[in-house]
């Protein structure tokens, strides 16, 4: 008689979980999610505030920065150190006003003769703040003399008559003159000859004339015409061997006055920027 082996007795089976401890789980699951989820939220919201803030504040900041950058002079910034670029500096000036009812000597229209109708004496480049003024020139307070400023030039001595009576006939009103030695030893003269007229000016061949003490010269193309004011005409020259850089001069023709522009150093090469600054500052006031 074979012996039955008994079946092995099921597991229990676990209890089944209640619905209402299953509910207060699940909830409490989803507000952990929901509550991990808006960390992060509120992380980079207060990221991005903050990022704002920065933001808003880098660019007062910057816009403060620029203006006390373009405001101050460029030597007066602190902690930021500007090479001098070699200009001079000039004190503060303005153009004169016209008479009631005059235009300016470059409105053709309105000025066909190119007239100053101001005394040209005020439209002199006043010296820079560091120059030694020039005392064998008048200045603002008188007129240079016809002989005296024919000096200038390298006249044969029975020219210089023919030439003083050749400026009178061109429609030569007055001449006005100035200059100034800077702390390098850079000498200045400007002289302003104001002509009846434009068309006299035109006429007046004084320019051809070599300068005293230049023995060659060739075009100086330091002063573009591009610095200088429309409908001014330019005319640079610069010494060269074996002087060379010893003397630089320019004329400029400004309706009906003509400025000449003369520069020398003794021993050593003029500037070249002072020389175009200088030139292109007086135009401006002829202008």
């Amino acid at each position: 008689m074979t012996e039955t082996t008994p079946a092995p007795e099921a597991a229990p089976a676990p209890p089944a979980r209640a619905p209402e401890a299953a509910a207060p789980a699940a909830e409490t699951a989803a507000e952990t999610v929901a509550e991990t989820a808006a960390v992060p939220r509120r992380r980079k919201l207060r990221a991005a505030l903050r990022w704002t803030s920065a933001v808003l504040i880098f660019a007062a900041l910057g816009g403060v920065t620029t203006y006390a950058v373009t405001r101050p002079e460029r030597t007066k910034i602190p902690g930021l150190k500007t090479p001098d670029d070699g200009r001079w500096t000039f004190p503060p000036y303005a153009l004169p006003k016209l008479p009631a009812g005059k235009p300016r000597p470059l409105n053709a229209g309105a000025n066909p003769a190119g007239h100053h109708f101001v005394d040209v004496r005020s439209l002199l480049l006043p010296a820079p703040l560091t120059a030694t003024a020039e005392r064998n020139l008048p200045g603002k307070s008188g007129w240079l003399s016809v002989d005296s400023y024919l000096k200038l030039y390298s006249l044969a001595g029975d020219l210089a008559p023919f030439e003083k009576t050749a400026l009178k006939d061109d429609g030569l009103r007055h001449i006005a003159a100035e200059g100034w030695t800077m702390p390098d030893g850079t000498r200045t003269e400007v002289y302003l000859l104001q002509y009846i007229s434009s068309g006299h000016l035109q006429l007046s061949d004084v320019r051809g004339a070599d300068l005293k003490g230049v023995t060659t010269n060739a075009p100086d193309n330091s002063v573009p015409s591009r610095s200088v004011p429309t409908d001014i005409s330019v005319s640079a020259y610069a010494e060269v061997k074996p002087d060379a850089g010893d003397t630089r001069y320019a004329y400029a023709v400004a309706g009906d006055t003509l400025a000449l522009i003369v520069q020398s150093r003794t021993g050593g090469p003029v500037p070249e920027v002072p020389f175009r600054q200088t030139v292109r500052l007086q135009a401006q006031l002829l202008g």
